[in-house]
Parts: C-alpha cells; sequence; structure tokens
C-alpha cells in the first residue's frame, strides 16, 4: 500500500467568512485511516460534506486557541457525530479555555453523546503519540505560539519504522524473533559475542518521516514555534495581511506573508502555505500576498478552501 498523507484546507479565511472562505480548518488523513482535524471552524461541516467525509471519521481534534472563528465548528460537530450514531471515543486537545469550552458545550447539548469524548488541556511544549501500529507512530507536538491569547502551534510526524530485510535479519540474528523485537523497539541490541547490530544493519529500506507544521494565529518572529517548525514537509503559516499592514499584524498577534516567508526559510520548510487570510483580500489583492512572499521563498503557495495537497511518506 502507498503511504501517503493527505491534508485538506477546508477553511482559509482569518475573523470572518466570506462567500469564497469559510474560517480556519484543516483536516489530515493518512493511509492507516487515521484521521485529523486541525481548529473547527464555522462551516467545517459543509467543508466535510463537500469531501463525502461523514463527521465519524474524524479521530483527533486539536484547537489552536479558543477565539470564535477557530472554536465555533464544534458545537454543530458533535452533535452531528451523536446524530450519526458514532460510537467511537474522540480525541480534543487544546488550551485549558478550549477545553473549559468544549465542557460547557457538551453541557448544553443536555444528553449522553454516545461516545467518550476524551479532553486534554496542553501547556508549554510537549509531544503524544497518537496511532503506534507495528512501530511506526503518528505524533503530535505542540508549542506556544505568539497570539493575544494563549495559543498553540501544532506538528505533526510520521514516524515510520524502517523496512526488514528478511535475510540479513536471519543471518545477523538467526531465528531469534523475540532478539528480533527488541533489535524494532531501541533500534540496537548486544549479541552474546558482544557485537552491536543496528537496526540499519537489518534495513531494506531506511526509516521515514513526514513532518507537517501549522502555526494557528502568531505574530513572527516567534522563537517559542522554532523547534516545531525545524525541518518540515509543510509549513501551514499565519498569513492574515500583506507587507503593509506590518504594524497592525503585530498589534493583533498576526503575521504578514512576508513573515510568514521568512519564518519558513529559517525553519528549512519544503513547502509554505500561507492561510488565515483576512477578509478584507479578495482576488488579485490576495495574489500580493504570494508575490511578496516568493521574495524570500520561493515554494509557497496561498491556500484557498478545498486545496487538497498529498505527500509520500
Amino acid at each position: 500500500m502507498a503511504r501517503t498523507v493527505k491534508v485538506v484546507m477546508l477553511g482559509t479565511s482569518g475573523g470572518v467568512p466570506t462567500l469564497r472562505r469559510r474560517l480556519p480548518a484543516i483536516l489530515i488523513q493518512d493511509w492507516m485511516g487515521t484521521t485529523i482535524l486541525l481548529d473547527a471552524g464555522e462551516g467545517v461541516q459543509e467543508s466535510l460534506l463537500r469531501l463525502g467525509l461523514p463527521p465519524t471519521r474524524i479521530d483527533f481534534i486539536a484547537i489552536t486557541h479558543s477565539h470564535g472563528d477557530h472554536v465555533n465548528g464544534l458545537p454543530g460537530l458533535l452533535q452531528s457525530m451523536y446524530m450519526y450514531e458514532r460510537r467511537r471515543p474522540l480525541l480534543i486537545m487544546g488550551p485549558s479555555s478550549v477545553v473549559e469550552f468544549v465542557r460547557g458545550v457538551l453541557g448544553v447539548l443536555e444528553y449522553n453523546l454516545g461516545f467518550r469524548v476524551a479532553l486534554r488541556a496542553i501547556e508549554g511544549e510537549g509531544s503524544l503519540a497518537l496511532v503506534e501500529r507495528g512501530g511506526d507512530k503518528v505524533v503530535i507536538s505542540w508549542a506556544p505560539a505568539c497570539h493575544s491569547v494563549e495559543s498553540y502551534g501544532f506538528r505533526l510526524d510520521w514516524l515510520l519504522r524502517p523496512r526488514i530485510d528478511a535475510r540479513l535479519a536471519k543471518e545477523l540474528l538467526g531465528d531469534n524473533m523475540a532478539l528480533l523485537r527488541e533489535l524494532i523497539a531501541r533500534g540496537r541490541v548486544t549479541l552474546d559475542d558482544g557485537r552491536v547490530v543496528r537496526i540499519s544493519d537489518i534495513a531494506r529500506e531506511p526509516g521515514r518521516n513526514l513532518g507537517i507544521a501549522y502555526t494557528g494565529d502568531t505574530a513572527e518572529p516567534c522563537k517559542s514555534l522554532d523547534r516545531i517548525l525545524r525541518g518540515v514537509r509543510l509549513l501551514i503559516h499565519d498569513s492574515t495581511f500583506t507587507s503593509d499592514k506590518s504594524d497592525e499584524a503585530l498589534e493583533r498577534g498576526h503575521s504578514t506573508s512576508l513573515m510568514a516567508a521568512k519564518a519558513a526559510a529559517e525553519a528549512g520548510a519544503h513547502l509554505l502555505v500561507l492561510t488565515h487570510v483576512s477578509a478584507r483580500y479578495e482576488g488579485g489583492e490576495a495574489r500580493r500576498m504570494v508575490e511578496e512572499a516568493r521574495r524570500v521563498f520561493p515554494n509557497v503557495l496561498l491556500a484557498w478552501d478545498g486545496l487538497t495537497l498529498l505527500f509520500a511518506v
């Protein structure tokens, strides 16, 4: 099976929706069936319907912060999960203000949803393995963004174990399956004769990693985000304004397209996608963002609702 990860920009506006752009939401699906939603702005359900994806397919929801344009789609989404008779548990994570918001929503709904909602409040820097299968992992990491309220950026990593060469494994380890399992788990083992065998010694294909980062709302430069942005294949960055509005951007805790491009260049990202576009920009005005960003970072796209990207791992 081809190992691919699909990223769909469900909502790309900032603050208020427009006729062309809904509010922030990003859907990520991998070849294993893992489905992750980053932010849940108003209109997220309509975007999912256009994709033919029922809300029951979502496994994890990560919310950057408590501003309405990032969370107001959650109540309806949870209610629809109930209407579709979801039974699998759902993890929702975000700052404590988001967790309290969801608790309030669950109280207002006043009925048992029929599935467990696990809430995780995040703070500072951290990470969590969302999925672990046969040595492969999907890990989400977070770090504080530089916004007007407590807000976080997220990074998703697909950490794939090396593909084992059965012939090499048998030559070095014989038929000792316990030793092979230990080698896969630890990355190295010491044999009875003192030789050290590393996972790379029996690999037909090296381990791989795909990193995708989403800043949520942030001003730049934001040193606290440096670690989770470093070396990502895809950086989805706040780009609320063009560079002539840099003072307004910093005052409101947002970035211009030029700021986003500088962050992508410093992080060594491969592809930059500009999102959270202010409603004041339409048509040619929005294209100015790309023109400005390409002055310092050539591989850049301006997001639109429905933009779909496919990455091989």
